[in-house]
């Protein structure tokens, strides 16, 4: 089992860094095998259709991330609210993705915010992401709401940060018990159909 950890601040040092971070090291408890990667310190240009045409140029900034995305099982994706929007770098992230990276793979959605906000990027991911990825959403998904004073280093400091603690291990593993069942499904075959490459 390997879920990739994809964090899509534009910052170097932010918020949804430390909260993929946390997840991580309760994944690491779980004894399941993660792979993190952060847009905001290895960014990735903007994609454009030469991308299609590969080449050494391409080759050398997909090819590793490729590699990675291609062994794991499952994904949390972790956005930071902008002005109401998911992450642009994390939208640009996707235009990379294909089925045979991502398609059939659940993924629990991680919305973060330094105020009251969050909802927006989960709202955001539901609605435009899956369509030719493929990716599966699961039902649950967590909003890291006064995100500076959550999942610090140490006991939790309020009840507010005990409770998303607590409701994140829980959905950290209701997304393990997805990545097995689906497994299964890619295992058939009937998931791939070269007619059916794209989504309506």
């Amino acid at each position: 089992m390997k879920v990739g950890i994809i964090i899509s601040s534009h910052r170097k040092e932010s918020q949804s860094a430390k909260v993929g971070g946390w997840l991580n090291g309760v994944l690491k408890d779980m004894s399941v095998q993660t792979w993190v990667y952060d847009l905001g310190k290895n960014p990735l240009p903007i994609w454009d259709d030469s991308f299609w045409d590969g080449g050494e140029y391409w080759d050398k900034i997909w090819k590793p991330i490729e590699q990675e995305l291609l062994t794991c099982d499952s994904f949390v994706i972790v956005s930071p609210e902008y002005s109401g929007m998911a992450s642009p770098a994390l939208k640009n992230f996707f235009l990379y993705l294909g089925p045979v990276h991502v398609g059939h793979k659940p993924a629990l959605i991680v919305g973060v915010s330094s105020t009251r906000g969050g909802a927006y990027p989960v709202a955001e991911l539901r609605e435009s992401s899956y369509k030719n990825t493929r990716i599966c959403y699961i039902p649950e998904h967590i909003i890291v709401r006064d995100a500076d004073h959550m999942m610090n280093a140490g006991e939790p400091s309020s009840k507010d940060d005990e409770y998303i603690r607590s409701r994140s291990i829980f959905a950290l593993k209701v997304l393990i018990a997805y990545s097995e069942a689906l497994s299964e499904v890619r295992e058939t075959g009937v998931t791939n159909d070269p007619r059916f490459k794209n989504g309506m």
